[in-house]
């Protein structure tokens, strides 16, 4: 059971403000590619409690994965220090103080308070109680999503999943699921073909994903609780080259390739009816679905051949917009969760780097940057969290920006010799 009390955070124009009855106290701008992590002071009562240290260790972990703060621990000496200056002692440099105290170990109980740096009365206090069969870890991550809630006025993403492609050495590929921490891995796809381009259903209970066999590409649809997998069937002729769902998950938005000129397509999963979305005589594919369900956003090369643009097609207006212009390859689009936004990849300076455009503004804003490809990128749930694929390291591996771009972290652990590719973020 978690109580939460004394909460009010709001947001403007990009900055977050965190206000109390007093006013407002103090404002970060988190949306500048040079932002500096805020620092949190932590202090676990009492100190070697250590399924109490084991939580900690989660929470710290999971919130600097957010890429906007980094954790210390307060020391016995300085429990007693207050953050104001005084001529005994020097101030704490931090944003945040938390303080934990275990009340019960079986179950374990942990009880929480959550300061701002100029107040000594909490923002938001309550208690954690470990639930019969639950894991620790769990309370470790509710509590991550707790302070990041009451912090930056977002929600966490603690429930959330990642899939992927996975290949390892000489292997099949192969879509896997991971929590959104890059643990809890476990292998999705046992089709005897190889597995690839995964793509999440809106409500979280199908994956989308494409096998390839010796008779032919297909499409396949699993729940995420069954081991079993349904095959599309499509007109003879023709050739799947990937899907993404509508937001009601009653269609799929699918690429038909047919003598050598692939087309945009809606796939009724009821009546196994298509529709013609985009049907000109270039190549169009990656289509994606805008949150709303009233536009896609597809790439293809009409402009220039095999020199690929990202479009936007309303499907009310049955009007087309293109949306980029620079560069000889642009592809990969992904709207973000409030549709406001889309992500992708482009070529520049001979790498692939991740970009961001803006509808409103009709602004790009380049993500990543290296002598290294980074690759087919995709939006967490709260929109805050870029997951994508880069040979940074050498092989692909997935990794982590803020939508705001800066700092690149690892998300996953695998052996160097293990390719992943493709990630894409549940809903």
């Amino acid at each position: 059971m978690i109580r939460l009390i004394n909460l009010a955070v709001f947001f403007s124009l990009g900055w977050a403000t965190l206000l109390t009855a007093a006013g407002t106290i103090d404002y970060f701008d988190i949306t500048k590619p040079k932002f500096q992590p805020l620092k949190v002071a932590l202090q676990m009562r009492p100190a070697n409690d250590l399924n109490g240290l084991y939580v900690q260790s989660v929470f710290q972990s999971n919130i600097e994965q957010t890429l906007f703060f980094s954790v210390f621990e307060l020391t016995a000496a300085d429990s007693d220090t207050k953050p104001e200056s005084t001529p005994e002692k020097k101030p704490l440099d931090f944003v945040f103080r938390i303080e934990l105290e275990v009340q019960q170990s079986e179950p374990l109980l942990i009880s929480y308070r959550i300061y701002e740096r100029k107040r000594n009365d909490p923002l938001v206090q309550g208690k954690l109680t470990q639930e019969a069969g639950q894991e620790l870890r769990t309370l470790g991550i509710l509590f991550s999503d707790i302070f990041i809630k009451t912090s930056l006025g977002f929600d966490g993403i603690s429930k959330s999943r990642i899939a992927y492609t996975s290949q390892k050495k000489n292997g099949r590929k192969n879509i896997v699921l991971s929590s959104y921490d890059g643990t809890r891995q476990q292998r999705f796809s046992y089709n005897l073909g190889s597995n690839n381009y995964a793509s999440w259903s809106f409500d979280n209970r199908h994956l989308l994903y494409t096998t390839f066999t010796r008779s032919g590409v297909q499409l396949a649809i699993q729940p995420v609780r069954r081991l079993r997998a349904s095959i599309l069937s499509f007109p003879d002729g023709t050739q799947p080259q990937g899907g993404t769902w509508s937001p009601d998950d009653r269609s799929i938005l699918i690429t038909l390739m047919k003598k050598g000129n692939s087309d945009i397509f809606s796939y009724n999963l009821e009546t196994r009816g298509l529709e013609k979305i985009i049907a000109w005589k270039s190549l169009e594919t990656s289509p994606v679905w805008s949150p709303d369900g009233n536009s896609v956003v597809f790439v293809s090369d009409s402009a220039r051949a095999h020199q690929t643009q990202i479009y936007m097609h309303g499907l009310k207006t049955r009007k087309t917009q293109r949306l980029t212009f620079r560069g000889k390859y642009n592809s990969s689009p992904r709207w973000s969760p409030d549709g406001t936004q889309i992500v992708y990849e482009s070529i520049k300076k001979g790498y692939f780097q991740i970009f961001k455009y803006t509808l409103t503004t009709n602004r790009h804003q380049q993500l990543t940057y290296g002598r290294f490809n980074n690759e087919k990128p995709d939006w967490s749930p709260n929109g805050k969290q870029i997951v994508f694929s880069s040979n940074r390291d050498g092989k692909p591996k997935l990794f982590l920006t803020s939508v705001y771009g800066g700092r690149m972290i690892r998300l996953t652990t695998n052996p160097s010799s293990t390719t992943e590719a493709n990630p894409v973020w549940s809903k």
